[in-house]
């Protein structure tokens, strides 16, 4: 992670976010926080912590911070995970404080700061991996599992049109596959999954077109319980596309419903 959180840094943060700097020094650190990117995320996350132990700062980050990164933070932070985890360090300090009458007040200050860093350390670990951002196309290589779809088909049932376009599927027989599932009418229960094979297929066949014409078709059957498979699927297309603004208008919709397909997913995707 490059330079170490050191206690006078975690001091002069407080002195920041308390407000009880001097002009002159004030005015030096928001100076420091414009050069220094590893700075300004260490303020936000101090901010962030003061906030989740409901304690009010006076000064805000002086620069426009990514309103994403910041609120996939603060959803870090209300995770049972990392406050259990934050709880921990703090109560194991306190403790050891409390074992230890005859410490002088100044090493306990430094002592409150070392549990500070340490959450700030794991802090700021997390802030690192959510601004490392994969290629849209890797983010797209790691998301498609089109094995995953939901098969129709049991043992021995080869008659009927969605079957056959199944076993061409597996088969990797994509253009017959299509061929299956176009018969299928928009009246049979299965259409929407028919669709949602055709869009796989015409995305195997590198026909990117036609695979998000298939998806945008199963957005648009709102009566079906999963239609919203569309519009994550057409996120992953825009994604092989490279098309980052498109994805981004398709997360946009997912997050609107934390009922739809992958909203997880969406909301921790960084673009």
């Amino acid at each position: 992670m490059g330079r170490a959180i050191t206690i006078e840094i975690l001091e002069e943060i407080e002195q920041y976010l308390k407000g009880t700097l001097t002009e002159a020094k004030h005015k030096a650190f928001e100076e420091k926080m414009l050069a220094d990117e590893l700075l300004r995320e260490e303020v936000i996350i101090q901010k962030q912590l003061y906030a989740m132990h409901h304690t009010p700062t006076k000064n805000s980050v002086p620069l426009e911070v990514d309103e994403e990164t910041l609120h996939q933070l603060k959803e870090t932070l209300k995770s049972k995970e990392i406050q259990a985890l934050s709880n921990k360090i703090r109560q194991a300090g306190k403790t050891y404080i409390a074992e230890k009458p005859t410490i002088k007040k100044s090493r306990k200050k430094h002592l409150y700061y070392y549990i500070a860093a340490s959450i700030a350390i794991l802090l700021t670990t997390t802030l690192f991996l959510i601004n490392s951002k994969p290629s849209l196309q890797e983010y797209y290589n790691d998301n498609v599992n089109w094995e995953n779809l939901p098969s129709f088909t049991t043992k021995g049932d080869t008659e009927n049109n969605f079957s056959k376009g199944e076993i061409h599927f597996k088969k990797k027989d994509y253009y017959k596959a299509i061929e299956s599932f176009k018969t299928i009418p928009k009246n049979d229960k299965l259409y929407p999954y028919s669709l949602l094979y055709i869009g796989a297929s015409y995305d195997q066949l590198n026909e990117n077109e036609n695979a998000l014409n298939a998806f945008e078709n199963v957005a648009k059957l709102t009566d079906f319980e999963e239609h919203s498979k569309g519009y994550w699927y057409s996120l992953l297309l825009y994604l092989k596309t490279n098309n980052k603004e498109k994805a981004k208008e398709m997360k946009t919709i997912i997050l609107k419903d934390k009922n739809n397909y992958n909203y997880k997913k969406a909301l921790q995707l960084n673009l």
